[in-house]
């Protein structure tokens, strides 16, 4: 994963990413009570600031599981999402094995679904990104550490500034 990209000067700068949380893509399915219709696409690209759009491999595998073991709307949500993600050609980042392990091993009695909250965690401090998220657990975890979190309510993003590190 290549850190830096070339600009028309010839120089190098950091690439700048917008991770984009599970929660967040399986949106437009999964809803909630007052479900309002919402272009996630255009939200997305709306908010991105020039950011890399990406999700981590380790979402993929989030959205698969969730599309072979799940019945109903969770199911729709997941294969909506892996959908979109192609639809996108969103970048996808892999998750290196040092921050699997860590997350193993501090996380043993966790559901899985809180193992996977810490690695976006975790990416997100080591690129220094923003995180794009639905999920309110999530989001604090995230300030915690400084991060900065854009958070769909409705049909307005909420930007809660954090230093990118």
């Amino acid at each position: 994963m290549n850190k830096y990209t070339k600009n028309k000067q010839g120089g190098y700068k950091r690439r700048r990413y917008l991770l984009i949380d599970s929660s967040l893509l399986m949106l437009p399915v999964s809803g909630g009570k007052r479900k309002k219709t919402i272009n996630i696409e255009e939200a997305l690209l709306s908010v991105s600031e020039g950011r890399i759009l990406a999700v981590l491999s380790s979402t993929i595998e989030e959205l698969n599981y969730l599309l072979s073991r799940k019945i109903g709307k969770k199911k729709l949500a997941a294969d909506f999402a892996l959908e979109l993600i192609k639809r996108m050609q969103l970048e996808i980042l892999n998750v290196p094995e040092e921050i699997t392990k860590i997350v193993e091993e501090t996380s043993k009695q966790s559901p899985g679904w809180e193992k996977h909250d810490e690695i976006i965690v975790q990416m997100a401090m080591r690129l220094k990104a923003a995180v794009a998220t639905t999920d309110i657990e999530l989001m604090h975890k995230l300030r915690e550490k400084g991060i900065t979190v854009f958070y769909l309510r409705g049909r307005k993003w909420i930007h809660i500034s954090g230093s990118e590190l």
